[in-house]
Parts: structure tokens; sequence; C-alpha cells
């Protein structure tokens, strides 16, 4: 089945701003992001848009649409030039119906994928810019990954990510900054992220927001 798999997979190396699908079209391939970053994103019809989430080095996405033969339901584009493999739907079907290891590793995949939607929404509605940017750049690291980790994005994919200005992510970055969450790497266009404190700092964010909204005792 690898043998198969590895045959039928097909490779990808968009540019930065390069479109890979498009919402409302066939649902054809699962995507996987050997190097760089993705974005899903939604478009409304004056131009407006939104990220619904980020995909990075080591990451799978597009098995929601796939399931339910359905059109895509959001355009998928390289925030970064980038690796990308793409598995067809017929590929896609076989190991699902052939292998329960497949199935609760996409069911992994799924789960952490909704609890980054739930987080953005949290932040969207109660936090502050801050706190949407932490989201954001948590969408982006990885988690068991080391405590310092650099990420090659700009602000202009970073205000894209979280719904900011450039200048209210620029402002977040100082005030990160200042906190010893993140700091401009050396070489020009890398941020460098210490993720346990983005983490604890985005954990206090959101519980004090939900604080202010219970009622009093």
């Amino acid at each position: 089945m690898r043998a198969s798999t590895l045959q039928a997979a097909v490779l990808k190396y968009p540019k930065a701003g390069d479109t890979i699908a498009r919402a409302g079209e066939p649902s054809t391939h699962w995507y996987g992001v050997i190097q760089g970053y993705l974005q899903m994103y939604v478009v409304n019809p004056q131009g407006a848009e939104t990220t619904l989430s980020c995909m990075r080095k080591g990451e799978w996405g597009g098995e929601g649409s796939l399931l339910k033969k359905e059109l895509r339901q959001y355009d998928l584009r390289a925030l970064t030039d980038s690796r990308v493999c793409l598995i067809p739907l017929e590929t896609f079907d076989t190991l699902r119906y052939a292998s329960i290891e497949f199935n609760h590793f996409l069911c992994d995949i799924m789960n952490a994928r909704m609890g980054e939607f739930v987080g953005m929404l949290a932040a969207a509605r109660l936090g502050s810019p801050e706190m949407q940017l932490a989201k954001a750049l948590l969408m982006l690291v990885d988690r068991q990954g080391e405590d310092l980790q650099e990420l090659a994005l700009s602000q202009h994919a970073l205000a894209l990510i979280s719904g900011l200005s450039r200048q209210r992510v620029n402002m977040a970055v100082s005030v990160f900054n200042n906190l010893g969450i993140v700091r401009s790497a050396p070489r020009k266009g890398l941020l460098q992220v210490h993720v346990p404190r983005l983490h604890a700092h985005a954990r206090s964010e959101l519980s004090g927001a939900v604080a202010t909204l219970s009622p009093s005792a």
C-alpha cells in the first residue's frame, strides 16, 4: 500500500501567493505540506477574506471535503514558497477503507484542527489583537517541538492569518517582544517564538476575557 500511495502522489512547488485549490471546485486531492506554509481561507462577495486554518511542514489538509464528497468550501494558497504532496481522492479512499491506523490519524488531525477553530473563534470574539496574533502563531508552530522556534513568515502573512492589519500586527509583535514571547531572528524575515510562553500568554488572556463576561457571584 505504501508503494502504491507513493506512486500515485504528485509533488507541486507553489510560490508564495499561488493558489493551489479554489472554493467551488471538486475536491480531488488530499494535501500534505513538505516545506512552507499553506493557508485555508474564504472570501466574501466584497473581497474581504478570513483565515480558517494554516498548514505547516508535516501537516495534511482537505480531508473533510473528500470525506463528504463535496465541492471545496474554501480557497487554499501558499503563504511562502512551498513543496506540497497531493494524494488523489481514489488513493485517499483506498487508505481509509483499508487501514485502521490511517483512520486514527485522520481523527487526530481533524480533532486538532477543530481545536484551532475554537481557539481562533474565541480570540476573534473575546480577545484583544494580541490574543488574535497569539492564536495565529500557535497554528504555525510545532507544539511538540523545541521551545524556541523560527517562523519564516512576513508580517503581511501574519496579518492575513490573524485578521489584523499589518500595523496592528507590528504593534502586537512589539508587545510580545517586550514580554519575551517573540524576537526578531538575526536573518531578516524570521521571527523566533518561545512556544511555552506564547501558549501560556494565550491561555491567560482567554481566561481573563471569559472572566470579564461571567456574572458576579
